[in-house]
């Protein structure tokens, strides 16, 4: 009697447990010993690839930065509209004698066998580094002087650059009117840049770019580059505003032109025509 009460016991226990699974939901893979829940992986297999969905292969927009070693994917270049070799030397003119130079005021490529020295002067590191640059571009593409790389340090050099304060670049007279190796570079009708023959003053408060555009083209006005580019807005001879340090594929090619074996200093508007197959 007392086993009878014993297995009607078990029965009624069973049978509250199996009304438990179904009431609480406990998953099936926790019933099977060894079994796998949903989500986890077993051992061995591959986990689910996330898909991309994005067009082009990069992360879609508002993705966060990408993880290390991803591999990232820069934009293509827009191609530019090609340029002529007549538009490449009418640039070229504009920028060897516009604003009424009357001879090509390029280096004289016999002197000093064609080299050229610069020294600076109250520089930041910076400064040297930036002109030690565009002497290599310059050197590309010239097949006549040579810049040298060297930037010299405290001295004079063929081309002397002086970084004075602000206050006295009033003391520093020049007669722009005397040829166009002379000029005043202004911001907000305030000198920042004078230049004579072979010596650059420039305003040592200047920061940023508008320190790196005045040394840059202070330094191309030196070698010979006296005029603008109001063709080429890109251009670091732009007639407009601009902080550009970047010569384009235009203005290398104006230093080529200018540092080619058939010119020389003193050449006339119409002399130069004639050497570069430029009809007037």
């Amino acid at each position: 009697m007392k086993s009878g009460w014993a297995l009607i016991l078990v029965g009624i226990i069973i049978i509250a447990i199996g009304f438990a699974w179904i009431i609480l939901g406990w998953p099936a893979s926790d019933m099977i010993p060894g079994g796998n829940p949903m989500g986890s992986e077993s051992p061995g297999s591959t986990p689910p690839a996330i898909q991309n969905n994005s067009p082009t292969g990069t992360a879609p927009t508002g993705a966060g930065p990408a993880p290390s070693g991803a591999v990232t994917i820069t934009p293509v270049a827009e191609r530019t509209l090609e340029i002529s070799s007549d538009d490449l030397r009418l640039h070229f003119l504009d920028l060897a004698f516009g604003a009424g130079n009357a001879y090509l005021s390029r280096w004289d490529p016999t002197k000093n066998n064609g080299r050229i020295v610069i020294s600076v002067n109250g520089n930041h590191d910076s400064d040297a580094l930036l002109l030690e640059n565009a002497a290599r571009v310059f050197n590309n593409m010239s097949k006549t002087n040579q810049i040298s790389e060297q930037i010299k340090q405290g001295s004079t050099g063929d081309i002397t650059i002086k970084f004075i304060p602000e206050s006295g670049m009033s003391g520093i007279a020049i007669n722009t009117s005397e040829d166009r190796t002379t000029r005043e570079f202004n911001i907000n009708d305030t000198a920042v840049a004078k230049i004579s023959k072979g010596t650059i003053y420039i305003d040592a408060n200047l920061k940023g770019d508008v320190r790196n555009y005045t040394l840059m083209r202070t330094l191309f006005y030196e070698l010979g580059f006296v005029g603008d580019s109001d063709m080429y807005q890109d251009s670091v001879f732009s007639s407009g505003q601009t902080t550009n340090t970047n010569l384009t594929y235009a203005d290398q090619k104006a230093i080529e032109i200018m540092y080619a074996g058939s010119l020389t200093p003193g050449m006339t508007l119409n002399d130069v025509k004639s050497a570069v197959y430029l009809r007037s």
